[in-house]
């Protein structure tokens, strides 16, 4: 029978401000399989978790991510009461708790954030993605070992075996509007999970209606900010 898997998008970020410690603890409570969140780099280097490259819509603060320094970043609140983690913080919190989904957004950390994953013994934790291809290209050349996953986003050719020789993926990011069964079916052909996430505007009820259709496409993995749900609605589908 297929095992599906709650995954959470930037941690249960319906139920804490996104991509803080609180939001991947309260993702952990729900039993999450994989927490997806973001990792940016600091004026001064360190690496942070922050999906925008400005601090301006999730804290009380301005500016580039790249413009301020860990200290800058560090007296600023997410959602007016969270500390923005960095990812060292961020590792030891998840440890051993849940698989980790990194997802590159600066062009050239891919080496910085490929060493404190190895420094922190999680290689077998984290899965790196990224839009920006050449990231991939370089984790795999840097430490094949370590999984990495790719995106198909738009309706269109998917050529699953090609990304698989190119990016040496192992997991399969699809969008819902970009899901067939045909492209499902060959990515599972081709020995990888599937993940498929949606956004949290829906009702409990459409995305439940959602998540049914791409598991009868066999679809492994789901992520939204509302991990809750998703446990829900495996059970519900199990029935």
């Amino acid at each position: 029978m297929q095992t599906l898997r709650i995954g959470a998008h930037r941690g249960a970020m319906c139920h804490a401000p996104e991509n803080t410690l609180a939001a991947f603890e309260k993702a952990i409570t729900f039993d999450t399989y994989r927490i997806e969140f973001d990792v940016r780099r600091s004026r001064d280097g360190e690496i942070i978790v922050m999906h925008d490259a400005t601090v301006d819509r999730t804290t009380d603060g301005t500016g580039s991510v790249a413009d301020l320094t860990l200290a800058d970043l560090k007296q600023l609140k997410v959602g007016g009461s969270e500390p923005i983690p960095t990812f060292r913080e961020t590792l030891k919190c998840i440890r051993d708790r849940s698989l980790l989904l990194v997802e590159l957004k600066d062009d050239e950390i891919t080496d910085q954030v490929v060493d404190l994953i190895q420094a922190a013994d999680m290689i077998d934790a984290c899965t790196l993605s990224s839009f920006n291809e050449d990231c991939l290209r370089r984790a795999k050349m840097i430490c094949p070992e370590m999984s990495r996953a790719g995106f198909f986003v738009k309706p269109g050719l998917l050529d699953v075996q090609e990304k698989i020789n190119d990016l040496g993926i192992d997991l399969l990011i699809v969008w819902p509007q970009a899901a067939t069964p045909e492209h499902i079916a060959q990515a599972k052909q081709h020995g990888l999970q599937v993940r498929c996430g949606f956004k949290d505007d829906l009702s409990y009820e459409e995305s439940y209606a959602l998540v049914k259709r791409l598991a009868d496409m066999g679809v492994d993995e789901y992520s939204c900010g509302r991990p809750d749900w998703l446990g829900r609605m495996i059970a519900d589908y199990a029935q």
